[in-house]
């Protein structure tokens, strides 16, 4: 470029002005713009050319052709006056402010790094199908971009743990235990507070041995070998085979343990009856819990495992439906001194009383959900490790729409059970209070049925869902007796009675 008196000035920051830089491809639509100079990073500046008066036909012609700012001698003298020695130097201190204006500029700066990441990783995503030789790269034309996205970091080792730990499924030890103490207060007026504090410790203790033991018999199959959040890989299973059966046994030991400690805990809390309970009831809720813990076996532990049968689902309403909260109803009712404050309520509670059924088996449902829900974006490995869990035998389209219909039939059963006084009214009411999210749940999966990957989040909404709809099931049952519809019942001999 030669500085002449027709050449537009490049000046500085304060009050400068730096044409923008040129495009990738070099193009403008305005040909007066011409390409004058680059430096080492990249940073390109235009200088505007002014279209030469004495051109013929009326069409400018371009004073320079690309000539590099190092290299004046490349200028055709020809065309050109000699340039003025002072004037050049004004030119090139002028260029070099620019320039330096440019490299200060943070935001600049900040894009060029961004521009160079995206290429690196655009290159990268580029060489990876070319590889592979696929008809779509080969249709693609050589402007066409690619959204870039930023690679999701690793997780931690403690993130890695918090997922092992899953504190989520914790709710299902507490959610039939929640609608149990309801229905107990519904009936009898109050709640043994310290026996429903023993259930529940070893419910989560029971619950904290399926967890492990899961991890351990889910290793040993390999159907673990790819899920980082396993216990068994956290504690160096997947350094050796010798690694993996000891961090397997360990898993074992501390599973039994738990075990252990749950159904003393269960045991305990079942014997703390009232005087007026009868031997039947601790037989039956002994039996009942029994039953709960040997169906969390036979899902996975051998010589059954249940689930890579396609039975897992079943096992899970029965287990936390009817024989959780049954047995707990039965064990808390028991557990009340002095009766019912209600007249005509039965001393022995039995599971035939109005709402006890009914709420189990709609606790069950949402429980079910969730395992249901887990296996939506796992197809493919449980197809690989011969798991017929029921997307594998229904497929995944079809596994949403049973999933869609059940959160349908799950409201349905809530109103018919309501209305034929198989369910408290307020207890019905918190089941379509909570039914925003049920539909949540559906409408996600349906709309991501076809990516498979993201269905991971499933099974959260199914979580929340089922942790909101015990919530309010248990408040509805609570708030039930004092609604005008019960006020014609007539206090017992134990209201007012100490409790002890």
């Amino acid at each position: 470029l030669v500085p002449s008196s027709r050449a537009v000035p490049i000046r500085g920051r304060a009050g400068a002005r730096v044409a923008p830089r040129a495009s990738a491809a070099g193009n403008r639509p305005n040909a007066s713009e011409e390409l004058t100079a680059s430096d080492e990073d990249g940073v390109v500046v235009e200088g505007v050319v002014l279209e030469d008066a004495n051109a013929k036909d009326g069409h400018g012609q371009h004073i320079g052709h690309h000539h590099h700012l190092d290299d004046p001698a490349r200028v055709s003298r020809e065309e050109h006056s000699p340039v003025d020695e002072e004037e050049e130097k004004a030119f090139r201190r002028q260029v070099a402010t620019a320039f330096d204006a440019v490299a200060r500029d943070a935001d600049f700066q900040e894009d060029l790094r961004r521009r160079s990441a995206e290429s690196s990783a655009s290159s990268t995503t580029t060489t990876r199908e070319g590889a592979g030789g696929g008809d779509d790269a080969a249709a693609e034309s050589p402007g066409t971009t690619r959204p870039i996205t930023s690679p999701t970091p690793p997780p931690t080792r403690a993130e890695l743990w918090r997922r092992a730990i899953k504190l989520p499924m914790y709710s299902v030890a507490l959610a039939p235990l929640a609608v149990a103490g309801a229905l107990c207060h519904h009936w009898y007026g109050c709640v043994n507070v310290p026996q429903w504090g023993a259930l529940a410790t070893g419910a989560c203790l029971v619950i904290a041995w399926l967890n492990l033991s899961n991890d351990a018999w889910d290793a040993a199959t390999g159907v673990d070998d790819s899920k980082p959040e396993s216990v068994v890989r956290l504690l160096g299973g997947d350094e050796s085979e010798d690694a993996r059966k000891a961090a397997v046994n360990k898993v074992h030991a501390v599973a039994l343990g738990c075990l252990a400690l749950g159904v003393g805990g269960l045991c305990y809390a079942a014997t703390q009856l009232a005087a007026n309970a009868t031997a039947d009831v601790v037989y039956t809720v002994l039996a009942m819990l029994g039953a709960a813990v040997a169906c969390g076996h036979m899902y996975q532990g051998p010589p059954f495992r249940l689930s890579y049968k396609g039975l897992g689902e079943p096992l899970c309403f029965a287990a936390f439906g009817p024989l959780a909260t049954g047995a707990f109803y039965l064990a808390l009712a028991g557990g009340v001194p002095g009766g019912s404050v209600w007249m005509g309520v039965p001393a022995t509670p039995t599971l035939l009383q109005p709402g006890v059924l009914g709420a189990a088996v709609l606790v069950g449902i949402t429980t079910t959900a969730i395992l249901f829900t887990s296996h939506f974006h796992q197809e493919e490995g449980d197809r690989a490790a011969g798991k017929k869990s029921p997307v594998v035998r229904l497929g995944l389209r079809k596994a949403i729409d049973v999933l869609r219909g059940g959160v349908l039939f799950h409201h349905f059963l809530a109103s018919f059970l309501a209305f034929n006084g198989w369910l408290p009214f307020m207890g019905a009411v918190g089941v379509f209070i909570a039914m925003p999210l049920s539909i949540g749940v559906s409408s996600f999966s349906a709309r991501h049925a076809d990516a498979p990957a993201e269905l991971f989040r499933t099974k959260y909404g199914a979580v929340r869902w089922h942790v909101a709809h015990a919530a309010l099931l248990a408040l509805g049952c609570w708030l039930d007796p004092w609604m005008v519809w019960n006020w014609h019942r007539v206090p017992g001999l134990a209201l007012g009675a100490p409790y002890v």
